[in-house]
């Protein structure tokens, strides 16, 4: 009895070491494939002004077109200008298009050899799907901030700048959802095509249906009932929230949830769906 036990330790032990060894292994995979994508962007000047082309044409051109649209912002109950209401939604739009665009990069990495080398090298598959999620989403977070600053530059006010951080952080974990989205495209996709018909399909019709521009008090009660299962409504509302200056601790903690249930869901599908799918002709 003494010895099974002995024995019955030692495999638990062997186990443990197993798992610990399994863990450690994961965890340098991920960061070797973020470190490459970060150093990628870093490289790619020009396509950090690019993306931050498009939200600055919606903040300064459709902050100022709506501007007349006050009254109806005032009447859901907020106080500020529209200009004010519609930065977090611009926000978010850049974190959706950051990180559902950044799955291209894997289209580039099976188009011209790399993720051959990648995929028949130790590295577990999945954690070139998850590398790659952090680093979209890292890179979401550092476009989004540079529009949050802008916004600030243009006059949007904020009473809490502390909240900077919490705000980035919640970016993070949305832009992991949607880069989820993107990876998992990239690697089912059989042409550029496909993965960019897939993507457009996607992207503005979630922003829209969203209350990023109007609050979702103005819409048809059966289009709001459909954008309250949209996970950028709770994203652009948690954030409107947070930069305000005054955060329904309730409200907060539903969005939280929503966001982490989205993230860890879509982390589970691209693992699944790049494991599978990646190593298909392209």
């Amino acid at each position: 009895g003494i010895r099974a036990a002995q024995e019955s330790r030692g495999l638990g032990d062997v186990y443990k070491i197993q798992i610990k060894e399994t863990c450690t292994m994961i965890i340098h995979d991920t960061y070797a494939i973020f470190w490459r994508e970060m150093k990628r962007y870093r490289k790619s000047k020009s396509g950090v002004i690019i993306r931050l082309i498009q939200p600055a044409i919606w903040i300064v051109v459709m902050g100022n077109i709506f501007a007349g649209t006050q009254p109806l912002i005032q009447s859901v109950g907020f106080d500020g200008e529209y200009i004010e209401f519609m930065a977090p939604g611009v926000l978010i739009l850049t974190a959706i298009f950051t990180s559902i665009f950044g799955g291209v990069n894997t289209l580039w990495d099976r188009r011209y050899g790399f993720m051959n080398k990648a995929l028949t090298s130790p590295i577990s598959r999945s954690s070139i799907a998850l590398g790659k999620m952090l680093a979209i989403s890292m890179i979401a977070a550092f476009q989004s901030s540079l529009i949050l600053g802008m916004a600030l530059a243009l006059g949007v006010s904020m009473p809490h700048l502390w909240m900077i951080a919490p705000i980035m952080g919640i970016v993070i974990l949305f832009s992991i959802g949607f880069s989820g989205i993107s990876v998992m495209v990239a690697a089912a996709a059989k042409s550029q095509e496909t993965f960019w018909g897939i993507i457009n399909f996607l992207g503005m019709p979630l922003f829209l249906l969203s209350p990023a521009l109007f609050p979702l008090e103005l819409l048809p009660d059966w289009l709001a009932s459909v954008a309250a299962f949209n996970p950028v409504s709770y994203t652009v509302i948690l954030v409107r929230e947070m930069m305000s200056g005054y955060v329904d601790s309730l409200s907060a903690m539903t969005s939280i949830a929503v966001l982490g249930v989205f993230s860890v869901i879509m982390i589970g599908l691209a693992s699944y769906v790049f494991t599978r799918d990646v190593n298909k002709p392209f």
